[in-house]
C-alpha cells in the first residue's frame, strides 16, 4: 500500500499546492457521506453505503496495526482516502483549476485511466466472452486480484461476493471489472469531460464515484437497477461507462433476454443510461473512452474537439471502433479473444497511422515522437462459464503481442516504481477463489 501511495502520489499532484484543495474536498465529503449514513441507517442504500465506510476504517485500523508490527510509519486515514479516490481525482484536480472551456491540447491517452473494453457473443449464443484492458500510467502497476467474500446478512444486498481486479489499498477496482455472485458483470472505460464548465458543478456533498459502484454491486440484481442506485448523489468525478452485463438473462444456443446489457454512463450533473441488449444481439459491444449517449457525447465536449483535432474523438471513426469493428469477428475462443484485447501491432496496423496508441492495447512507451512510461497495461478476460465459479484469467504489464519489445522499466528510473519487477514478460494466469 505505501509503495503504491508512493508511486501515485507524483502522477496526480503536479502541483503542491493543489494538494489542500483535495484535502479539504475529500475530507468534507467524508464526513457528508458518514453524516448520511448514521442518520439514514434505515435506508438502504445508506447502510449499503455504511457497510463501505466501515471496510475503509477496517483497512485503516488493519493498515496501523501491520505498520506497528513492522516498525514502518503506517498511512494517515487521509492517504487511504486518496489512494481509493484515485480515478475521482482524474476529474477533481482539473475541476479545481480556472476554467477553460475544452481544452484543445492533445492530452496522452492514457493520463485520464483510459481503457478498451469489449463483450463478443458468438455468432450461435454459444458463450458470451467479456474483456477489459486497463490504460493508466505504468506507475500503477503494483496489482492485486481480489476475491471477497461478506458475511452481510441484509435483505437488500444481492451480491456479498465479489471477484475484481484492483490493487493494493483498494476497496474497488478502478479498472473496472468485477465479477458479481448477482450474475452481474461490470466492465467500464472512462470518458474525459472536455467542458470545463461542467467540471464546475463537482461538490463534496456527493458520493464518489468508487464508493456508488460499491454500493450498486452490492445491491443490485439487475442492469436497471445497477443503473438506478448508481445514480444517487452523483458526484461528477470519475466519469466514465460502465456495461452492466447480466449472465443470468443469457441462454446459450437461444439468445439474450431483455436486460442483458445496460449501458451507463456519468457526466457532472447527469447520468444516462439505456438497455443496449439489441446491439449486443449483433454480435458486440465495444468501448473505448467516447461516450455512447448523444447528449452526454455532446456536452462533454466531443464535438468541437472531433472538429479541431480529427476522428479520434468520433464514437464510429476512432481507430479503435474501426479496429474492434473489423476484427471482433475473428473471436470464436477464449485465445482469439486474449489477442483482440492485446492487439496493438501498431506499426503494420493502418488504423492506428504509426501511432502505438490509436490501438487496442496502447504503447506509449514505444512512441518515435513522445515515449512516456503509460498505455496499457493489463487484460482480463472472462466467460459465462468460468464467470459462474468467480473465474478470469489476467495479464499483467504492456503487450508484447506480435513482436512488439517486452517492456523494461531502465528506460524510465525518473518515474517512481517501487515494489515492481524491473520486466513485465508474464502470461496469462487463472484467477480463481481457493478458500
Amino acid at each position: 500500500m505505501h509503495d503504491h501511495f508512493t508511486n501515485l502520489y507524483p502522477q496526480l499532484i503536479k502541483n503542491p499546492s493543489v494538494m489542500n484543495k483535495v484535502q479539504e474536498f475529500l475530507t468534507k465529503q467524508d464526513q457528508w457521506t458518514r453524516n448520511n449514513s448514521k442518520y439514514y441507517k434505515d435506508d438502504p442504500f445508506w447502510r449499503h453505503t455504511g457497510y463501505v465506510m466501515a471496510q475503509m476504517d477496517g483497512l485503516y485500523v488493519g493498515a496501523m496495526k501491520r505498520a506497528a508490527l513492522e516498525g514502518t510509519k503506517p498511512l494517515t486515514l487521509f492517504q487511504i482516502q486518496f489512494l481509493n479516490a484515485v480515478g475521482d481525482l482524474l476529474d477533481l484536480i482539473p475541476s479545481f483549476s480556472p476554467t477553460k472551456n475544452s481544452s484543445l491540447n492533445s492530452s496522452k491517452r492514457w493520463d485520464m485511466g483510459h481503457c478498451s473494453a469489449l463483450i463478443k457473443v458468438l455468432p450461435g449464443f454459444e458463450n458470451i466472452f467479456f474483456a477489459h484492458s486497463s490504460w493508466y500510467t505504468y506507475a500503477a502497476m503494483l496489482r492485486i486480484y481480489k476475491h471477497w467474500d461478506f458475511n452481510i446478512i441484509d435483505k437488500d444486498t444481492s451480491s456479498s461476493f465479489l471477484s475484481f481486479s484492483s490493487y493494493p489499498g483498494f476497496l474497488e477496482s478502478l479498472d473496472d471489472f468485477y465479477i458479481l455472485n448477482s450474475g452481474l458483470v461490470l466492465l467500464q472505460t472512462t470518458n474525459s469531460v472536455y467542458n470545463k464548465t461542467l467540471l464546475k458543478q463537482v461538490v463534496p456533498q456527493s458520493l464518489l464515484a468508487w464508493q456508488r459502484v460499491r454500493v450498486a454491486n452490492m445491491m443490485a440484481r439487475d442492469g436497471k437497477q445497477w443503473a438506478e442506485i448508481f445514480s444517487k448523489y452523483n458526484s461528477g468525478t470519475y466519469n466514465n461507462q460502465y456495461m452492466v452485463l447480466d449472465l443470468k438473462k443469457v441462454n446459450l444456443n437461444y439468445g439474450l433476454g431483455k436486460g442483458t446489457l445496460y449501458i451507463v454512463e456519468q457526466i457532472p450533473t447527469y447520468i444516462e443510461y439505456s438497455e443496449q441488449t439489441d446491439v449486443l444481439r449483433r454480435g458486440y459491444w465495444p468501448s473505448y473512452n467516447i461516450p455512447f449517449h448523444e447528449k452526454i457525447y455532446n456536452w462533454s465536449g466531443y464535438p468541437l474537439l472531433a472538429k479541431k483535432l480529427g476522428l479520434e474523438y468520433s464514437y464510429d471513426l476512432s481507430s479503435r471502433a474501426k479496429i474492434f469493428r473489423r476484427d471482433q469477428g475473428e473471436v470464436t475462443d477464449m485465445a482469439s479473444m486474449k489477442y483482440i484485447m492485446r492487439y496493438n501491432n501498431y506499426m503494420k496496423e493502418p488504423y492506428s497511422r504509426g501511432d502505438p496508441c490509436n490501438t487496442i492495447c496502447c504503447r506509449q512507451d514505444l512512441s518515435s515522437r513522445n515515449p512516456s512510461p503509460g498505455g496499457c497495461y493489463d487484460t482480463k478476460v472472462a466467460d459465462i462459464y468460468l464467470a459462474s465459479q468467480s473465474t478470469a484469467h489476467a495479464i499483467s504489464g504492456p503487450t508484447a503481442e506480435d513482436g512488439l519489445p517486452v517492456f523494461h522499466w531502465n528506460r524510465f528510473n525518473k518515474t517512481l516504481h517501487r515494489g515492481m519487477p524491473e520486466v513485465y514478460n508474464f502470461d496469462f494466469i487463472t484467477m480463481k477463489p481457493i478458500l
